[in-house]
């Protein structure tokens, strides 16, 4: 096992763990340092816990592919998110994958942002209960 020493990784600081690797990697997938040999060690005891993060839904995807396609949208600019219900998916048997609803989900304290992203794709999905255009900060170009 191999971990990224990095304490500034964008892995680090999106998972709030110290990413690890297989041994056949030899730089991180994240910020491209070397890795170091060994299994992450935390680095301090703000580390050693796991960290509670209140989700919030920003957007209602027709299916998993496109909160899949969303939440990919709101990661790129750097807001974690999680799509609720994505792994459903295979549950539902001879379903078509559009039959499944999932919820596309942000950090509390990172929805406006994760929100504004989600707004571009209006009319393609829905919005929770009080989250719309008109509730936006954005204003109208």
């Amino acid at each position: 096992m191999k971990h990224c020493p990095n304490l500034e990784c964008f892995g680090r600081e999106r998972d709030g763990v110290v990413p690890e690797f297989r041994d056949e990697i030899e730089r991180c997938l994240d910020c491209d340092t070397s890795l170091a040999v060994g299994a992450a060690v935390p680095a301090s005891s703000d580390d050693a816990g796991l960290e509670f993060v209140e989700w919030r839904t920003v957007f209602i995807a027709a299916n998993a592919a496109q909160g899949r396609i969303v939440g990919n949208s709101i990661e790129a600019e750097g807001i974690p998110v999680y799509v609720k219900g994505e792994a459903l998916q295979g549950a539902v048997g001879e379903l078509p994958a559009t039959v499944i609803a999932v919820e596309v989900q942000a950090p509390v304290e990172r929805f406006e942002e994760a929100r504004e992203i989600a707004l571009w794709f209006e009319g393609q999905g829905s919005f929770p209960p009080g989250v719309s255009r008109e509730g936006s900060d954005r204003s109208e170009e």
